[in-house]
């Protein structure tokens, strides 16, 4: 398991949305982004960064307090130690008090013929 230095998020929200920044949360730590802009209401785009310095066993965008929040998309990307950059998009997905989305995806393994 690579140690996660850095990760950006883009999330594009849908029709429904909390209209206040989400949370994040790593081994079950609850944390606000440290860098953010845009919006999470209805059509808004949400841009986040953060900084975990960890080693993510759970890494996860936390769903709303009340109400749903439809996700069009997320694009995460990750900045792990020593390798290069790499990203992830994931599809459309509801959350709710109840759910959350879960954002950690290693790196694939590298393909090759034999």
């Amino acid at each position: 398991m690579p140690k996660l230095n850095t990760f950006d998020v883009v999330i594009r929200t849908g029709a429904r949305g909390p209209g206040a920044a989400p949370k994040w949360s790593i081994n079950g730590f609850v944390v606000d982004f440290e860098q953010s802009k845009g919006g999470t209401g209805p059509g808004e785009t949400f841009e986040g960064t953060a900084n975990p310095g960890s080693f993510p066993h759970t890494l996860l965008i936390r769903g709303p307090e009340s109400g749903a929040w439809d996700i069009e998309e997320a694009r995460i990307t990750y900045f792990t130690q020593g390798d290069q950059p790499y990203a992830v998009r994931l599809g459309a997905v509801t959350l709710d008090a109840d759910a959350d989305l879960n954002i950690w995806y290693e790196r694939p393994q590298k393909v090759f013929d034999v």
